[in-house]
């Protein structure tokens, strides 16, 4: 998919992350003095096209940073579940 066509709510797509079934984008609209970058969460399982939760920014520097605490939280999500459902290995001398 070429993200520079993609557009939500007047915002275009510049940028485009998936964890897992989470797809994260920044959407840019300069039109739009007070919030002129967006980042927003699809679930690309269910509807990789529906955007929710939108954090507007008055900045490009302020998109970025929450796009990447965004795809880090997700990321941590993900591995703190994969761990909690992984098969417990007893330490040494637990068999004992």
């Amino acid at each position: 998919m070429n993200e520079q066509n993609q557009v939500n709510e007047g915002y275009t797509i510049i940028e485009s992350m998936t964890v897992g079934n989470a797809r994260f984008v920044i959407g840019e609209n300069l039109n739009n003095p007070a919030a002129p970058y967006v980042t927003w969460q699809a679930n690309i399982k269910n509807a990789p096209d529906n955007f929710f939760w939108g954090h507007y920014c008055a900045t490009k520097l302020g998109a970025v940073a929450d796009f990447g605490r965004r795809i880090t939280e997700e990321a941590e999500f993900l591995r703190e579940r994969a761990k909690s459902k992984a098969p417990q290995i007893p330490e040494r001398g637990d068999e004992r």
